[in-house]
């Protein structure tokens, strides 16, 4: 085995690894949309306020 043995498991790491940052990034990006994903419901609801207000 020599050298080549940790290699793989080295490789594994890595991937796991990468794909732990990928999946942290993508919550990280739904989480930045939620305030303005409530923003924007709250416009909507404030044009159907005035709206029904306005007839």
């Amino acid at each position: 085995m020599g050298l080549k043995g940790p290699e793989p498991v080295a490789r594994i790491r890595a991937r796991e690894g990468v794909a732990e940052v990928a999946e942290i990034v993508q919550q990280e990006a739904e989480i930045a949309e939620i305030p303005q994903r409530s923003r924007s419901q709250l416009t909507i609801k404030e044009e159907e306020w005035k709206q029904k207000n306005l007839r």
